[in-house]
C-alpha cells in the first residue's frame, strides 16, 4: 500500500511573536502534535509536502501597515492594469535558468510547475494532481491532470515532464535535479521520479522547479523560448523585451477550474507590466510620478520616504537571508576551538544597534543560525537568549577565554552594505577588548575563499533556502568539503544530529531543536538581523483583497482590485 506523509511544522510569524507548536503527522507515525493530523490515504491529493513539513505561519504574510480600506466588490466587467516597478526582469523567458530569480513574482506568471507553494509553506497541487512515496521519500508516483493544454493548445502529457526533467537534469543549472537518480513515464498521465536522498526538502524543490512545457512547443520555438513563451499558465506575455519590460494579460482559455487552481496563482488581474529598473532611487521616482503602481522589496534607504505618505499604503516584508555570523573552524583560528571567545563575540553584538545603524530601524532580529522564514524555524526559540547584547557578559566571558590580544580577521563582501554592517561589529568587539580587521573582498576574492576556513577568523554571510535543513547542509555539514564544513571544522557530534534531520522520520521538533541549541551553545555561528523591505502600492488601485507570497509580498496577480476611474 502506498503512503502519503502530510507534515504540519511549525513557522515564525514575521511581524508578531506566536509561539507555534510542532505538528508532524507521517504515515509512518512518529509524532502527533496539539494541532492534530492530516493523514491522506493512499493516492489522494496531499495538502502538504508528502515528504517532509511544511509550515503555516499565522501572519507573515500579512501587511504590517494600515490595511486598505474595503470598497465594495469591483464589477466584474471592469479592467485592471497594474505597473509594477522591479530590480530586475529576465533577459530571456527560457524555462532551463538557475535559482536566480526562481521565486519572483514574474516566473511564477511565466511557467507553472507540478507544485505550488503558498503563502502557508504548504505545497499544493497545481499541474500534478497528486503524488506519493512508498519507501519513505525516495520514490515517488506522480499524476499530473489529463485535461492540461498551453496557451497554443498543446496538450499536456506525462512525456512532456519526463522531458523537462531530463533536461534539467543535463542542463545542471538547478542543485535540485542534481538529486535525481531517474525519472520514468509510467502512463500517458503518470510518471516516477526516484531521487538519490530522502533529505528533507530536495524533492519538494524539484516539485516547484519542474515547469510545464510542451516538448513540441519548445522545440518548434526559433530561440528556444528566449524571447516567447508557450506555457500552461494562466497569463500569456504579451510585451517582452531582455532587461527592460515583461508583460502579461489573462488568458480566456485557462485549462484548469478556479476551484482547483491555488488560490495565490489565480488570474484576478487581468494585465500585469514588470518594468525593470536597476536603481532603488529610480524606482522611488517611477513610483512618486505614477510610472509604476508598486514595488516590491524596496531598500529601506529609499523606502522610507513614503512613510506617512497618505498616497500610498505599504507593508513591510523580512528580506530572506539576512546576516549571520560565522566562526573559523580553520586549525589557524583563534577562535576555533574558543567556544568562549565565540561567545563572548556574540554577545557583544547589539542586534538592535544593527538594525539602527544597517537597516534604517527597519530589520527584525533572527533566532536562529539561519533566516526567520526557513521552514523548521520554531517560534519559541525567540523566548531564549539567544546572545541578547550583554557588553559586561562579553567581557567576562572573554576574560575566560584563551584570548591573548590577537587580531581577529572578519571577512565581509565590498558591498556598501556589508561595509557598514563589519564596521559597526569591529565596534563593538573593541569595546570588549578584541581586536578586530576586515577582509572585504570583492566577489570573485569571496567565492574563492568563503569556504575556507583557514582564511578568516569570522565572516558575514547570508544564505537563503527554504528549509532549515538546507540551510544546515550548505553550511554546517562536517563532511560537505574535503577540510570539513563551510568554515572548515568537523564536528562529528553536530553531524550526527544533524544528519538525524534529513530524511522525513527524523524531521522533529526534538531532532530540530537539538541541532539548533547545540549550535547555539557552540556559538559556531549567530543570526543576527534580517533588514526589512517595503512593498509600496498607490492607494489608487484600491486592493480590497490582498494575496500574498510565501516571502509576504504581494502576489499581484491574485489581489484584487478596484482601481479609481
Amino acid at each position: 500500500m502506498k503512503k502519503n506523509m502530510t507534515n504540519q511544522l511549525f513557522k515564525k510569524s514575521i511581524s508578531r511573536l506566536a509561539c507555534l507548536v510542532l505538528s508532524t503527522s507521517m504515515a509512518l507515525g512518529l509524532l502527533a502534535g496539539c494541532g492534530g493530523s492530516n493523514n491522506n490515504a493512499a493516492g489522494t491529493t496531499p495538502s502538504a509536502s508528502p515528504a517532509a513539513a511544511s509550515t503555516a505561519p499565522a501572519a507573515s504574510t500579512a501587511p504590517a501597515s494600515t490595511a486598505p480600506t474595503t470598497p465594495e466588490t469591483p464589477a466584474a466587467d471592469k479592467y485592471v492594469e497594474v505597473n509594477v516597478g522591479m530590480v530586475s526582469v529576465f533577459d530571456t523567458l527560457t524555462p532551463f535558468r538557475s535559482n536566480t530569480g526562481r521565486d519572483q513574482d514574474y516566473t511564477m506568471m511565466l511557467f507553472e510547475a507540478l507544485a505550488f507553494i503558498d503563502s502557508k509553506n504548504e505545497f499544493l497541487p497545481w499541474v500534478a494532481k497528486s503524488w506519493n512515496t512508498n519507501d519513505n521519500g525516495y520514490t515517488y508516483d506522480i499524476e499530473i491532470y489529463d485535461y492540461v493544454e498551453d496557451s497554443a493548445g498543446n496538450h499536456i502529457t506525462a512525456s512532456d515532464v519526463v522531458w523537462f526533467i531530463e533536461e534539467s537534469i543535463t542542463a545542471a543549472l538547478k542543485p535540485a535535479y542534481g538529486k535525481v537518480e531517474s525519472v520514468t513515464q509510467t502512463g500517458d498521465y503518470t510518471l516516477q521520479v526516484v531521487m538519490k536522498t530522502n533529505q528533507i526538502g530536495q524533492f519538494e524543490i524539484v516539485l516547484t522547479d519542474t515547469y510545464i512545457i510542451s516538448k513540441a512547443a519548445y522545440e518548434a520555438s526559433k530561440d528556444g523560448f528566449a524571447t516567447e513563451m508557450i506555457s500552461t499558465s494562466n497569463y500569456k506575455v504579451s510585451e517582452f523585451a531582455a532587461n527592460s519590460i515583461l508583460s502579461f494579460e489573462a488568458r480566456d482559455d485557462y485549462w484548469q477550474e478556479e476551484s482547483l487552481t491555488p488560490a495565490e496563482a489565480l488570474a484576478n488581474v487581468d494585465k500585469i507590466n514588470y518594468h525593470s529598473i536597476a536603481e532603488a532611487s529610480q524606482l522611488g521616482i517611477a513610483l512618486e510620478t505614477g510610472m509604476v503602481d508598486v514595488v516590491q522589496s524596496i531598500d529601506s534607504s529609499t523606502g522610507i520616504q513614503f512613510v506617512g505618505n497618505d498616497k500610498f499604503d505599504i507593508n513591510y516584508v523580512d528580506f530572506a537571508q539576512g546576516y549571520q555570523l560565522f566562526f573559523s573552524g580553520g586549525s589557524q583560528s583563534p577562535c576555533a576551538e574558543d567556544q568562549k571567545l565565540r561567545q563572548a563575540i556574540c554577545y557583544s553584538i547589539d542586534k538592535q544597534g544593527l538594525i539602527a545603524g544597517v537597516c534604517a530601524g527597519f530589520g527584525t532580529t533572527q533566532i536562529t543560525a539561519g533566516h526567520n522564514d526557513l521552514i523548521g524555524v520554531n517560534e519559541k526559540w525567540r523566548n531564549d537568549d539567544y546572545y541578547d547584547y550583554n557588553p559586561e557578559k562579553a567581557k567576562e566571558l572573554l576574560a575566560e577565554s584563551n584570548y591573548n590580544g590577537e587580531t581577529l580577521i572578519l571577512l565581509c563582501s565590498s558591498s556598501t552594505t556589508m561595509q557598514k554592517l563589519a564596521q559597526i561589529l569591529q565596534g563593538y568587539m573593541m569595546a570588549i577588548g578584541i581586536k578586530c580587521e576586515l577582509l572585504s573582498a570583492d566577489m570573485a576574492m569571496l567565492t574563492a575563499i568563503r569556504l575556507d576556513g583557514t582564511k578568516y577568523d569570522m565572516f558575514i554571510n547570508t544564505i537563503g533556502g527554504t528549509f532549515l535543513s538546507d540551510f544546515w547542509t550548505i553550511r554546517l555539514d562536517g563532511h560537505a568539503y574535503s577540510t570539513g564544513d563551510a568554515t572548515s571544522r568537523n564536528d562529528e557530534t553536530l553531524n550526527e544530529i544533524l544528519y538525524k534531520t534529513w530524511v522525513p522520520d527524523g524531521w522533529t521538533e526534538a531532532n530540530i531543536d537539538e541541532v539548533h541549541y547545540y549550535v547555539k551553545d557552540q556559538a559556531y555561528a549567530m543570526g543576527m538581523v534580517q533588514p526589512q523591505g517595503f512593498n509600496i502600492y498607490n492607494k489608487n488601485l484600491n486592493l480590497v483583497e490582498p494575496a500574498y507570497r510565501f516571502n509576504g509580498m504581494l502576489k499581484i496577480n491574485a489581489c484584487v482590485f478596484d482601481p479609481a476611474e
